[in-house]
């Protein structure tokens, strides 16, 4: 292997983990459904936003069946959610993540992410060309996966739903 290749392939090790980190989540979510281990690969921030964003047309009939809106939301932003609301949050979250085809024969995340902070990554879920190679100039559609490290936990999604960095609050701005 010539200098240049031993630099590339160090490069794409390097990039590895954030690479596998962004198709746990995309794999759980797109493609088996499984709510709980998609959960797990999600950062508390995106959880927060996800629950609020969930949540806001849902207020007056939670408050009214005795939950605390801002509770819920916290015990969400556990790895291991146990809450009574779980079940309907991750059924429906699942029905909605049923909209995108992905599969793990046709779909990957594109290598070279962009460095977004000193901790974030955006990364891309893209169906694969033909060839596997995306041509300089080609136009191709892709779902942003905007990835955050965090000692301990690893690299971890931030956010699905654009490029930006989610805010929780009442609503969270999740992008557009």
């Amino acid at each position: 292997m010539d200098p240049e290749q031993e630099d590339e392939a160090e490069v794409l090790a390097a990039q590895a983990p954030v690479m596998q980190a962004a198709w746990a989540f995309a794999g759980a979510f797109w493609v088996d459904h499984d709510m709980r281990a998609a959960w797990r690969a999600t950062h508390p921030t995106l959880r927060r936003c996800w629950a609020q964003a969930w949540l806001m047309p849902l207020l007056g009939q939670a408050r009214a069946d005795g939950y605390d809106p801002d509770e819920v939301v916290e015990a969400f932003a556990a790895d291991e959610v146990e809450h009574d609301l779980w079940r309907p949050f991750a059924r429906t979250q699942a029905q909605q993540g049923a909209t995108l085809p992905v599969d793990r024969e046709t779909w990957g995340v594109k290598v070279n992410p962009d460095f977004i902070a000193p901790d974030v990554m955006l990364v891309r879920l893209l169906p694969i060309p033909p060839g596997g190679v995306i041509q300089p100039g080609e136009q191709y559609v892709s779902v942003p996966l905007l990835m955050q490290y965090d000692e301990g936990p690893g690299w971890r999604l931030l956010n699905f739903v654009s490029e930006q960095i989610p805010v929780p609050g009442w609503p969270p701005q999740l992008g557009n």
